[in-house]
């Protein structure tokens, strides 16, 4: 059996203030995923490394939050929906 997905891997990178609050607040870039194995051993997978002044070289390992998925014929493609033109749709540009 293949390694289980457990832990977000973050780093905290920086502060800002909050518009709203006016608070000062901690800013938080997920880095990577945590696995575990059917023997408890646990690995890492990095997708970004922070760097900067601002980044003290610590992680942290947070348990991974269960995905939400859409009920079955929720979304618009399920459903047979055809998505509405928008303007830019007759365009000559194939991109």
């Amino acid at each position: 059996m293949p390694a289980k997905y457990t832990h977000d891997i973050v780093a905290t990178i920086g502060k800002y203030t909050d518009r709203q609050t006016g608070e000062e607040k901690k800013q938080y870039l997920t880095v990577g995923k945590g696995f575990t194995d059917e023997q408890g051993r646990q690995s890492l997978r990095l997708n970004a490394l922070p760097v900067g002044p601002e980044w003290s070289g610590w992680v942290s390992l947070y348990p991974a939050k269960p995905k939400q998925h859409a009920p079955h014929g929720d979304s618009p493609q399920q459903r047979g929906a055809t998505p509405e033109p928008t303007p830019n749709d007759n365009d000559d540009i194939p991109f």
